[in-house]
């Protein structure tokens, strides 16, 4: 089992306390800015249409933040991988599908935030064709998105999984946050794997809220570490 070597760093300048901060923050950003996102409604694709691009403005903002959060945790979780030491296979297949689970989320996002609402503001002062069209065309683009976002769910659960195996191995916090991080990733990936094409909002709070407390625990672990080489 690897040991750390104590150096002494300064813990207000650690990289491990600053991928803490970076995925706790993240987790609060985001979860405020995706509880202000919601549906334009509308009775007919014109009225859904023209919904989707009043709210423009919001969805880029709030999935510009949410692009802005994934990215935030692909920082702190590469340093949480490196902390728990990167020439461990587990951890370091790990980290790699966490990062294509983050890849998958910002795609998800895209389409989400951006490339749907331009399509509905193209499409409002088209013909009744077009508008037709556009209608069709973002239905099938959220089908995609929402793969997409499952996806990403699933990857990153895998590789919370992986790096929990490895805590549970530990002593004291750290085989108290593995236990966290086994049962939380476990829990998205069984809701994931239940859900319909379309995920309720049930399913889809339970990942939200799994991956939120999972997220605060990494946190924890990481602000209470102090950077050290470590040696086999």
């Amino acid at each position: 089992m690897s040991q750390a070597a104590v150096l002494p760093l300064d813990r207000t300048t650690s990289p491990s306390r600053s991928a803490g901060v970076a995925i706790a923050a993240a987790t609060v950003v985001s979860t405020i800015f995706v509880a202000l996102d919601h549906g334009g409604g509308g009775s007919n694709a014109l009225e859904v249409l023209q919904g989707i691009a009043r709210l423009q403005v919001l969805k880029e903002v709030v999935h510009g933040v949410a692009i802005a959060s994934v990215c935030a945790y692909a920082f702190g979780y590469a340093t949480l991988g490196r902390r728990l030491g990167l020439q461990r296979p587990l951890v370091l297949a790990g980290l790699a599908v966490y990062l294509m689970g983050c890849v998958a989320m910002i795609g998800a996002t895209i389409l989400d935030g951006f490339v749907t609402p331009h399509v509905a503001m193209d499409a409002i002062t088209g013909s009744p064709e077009k508008i037709k069209f556009a209608y069709a065309l973002i239905y099938y683009i959220g089908i995609v998105l929402n793969d997409l976002a499952k996806l990403g769910w699933i990857l990153q659960a895998v590789g919370a999984l992986a790096w929990s195996i490895t805590l549970i191995g530990n002593r004291g916090l750290h085989r108290v946050i593995g236990i966290v991080g086994l049962f939380s990733s476990l829990l998205v990936c069984v809701l994931i794997a239940a859900a319909a094409t379309n995920m309720t909002m049930t399913s889809l709070l339970g990942v939200l809220l799994a991956q939120l407390i999972w997220n605060l625990a990494a946190a924890v672990l990481l602000v209470g570490t102090v950077d050290s080489p470590t040696v086999s």
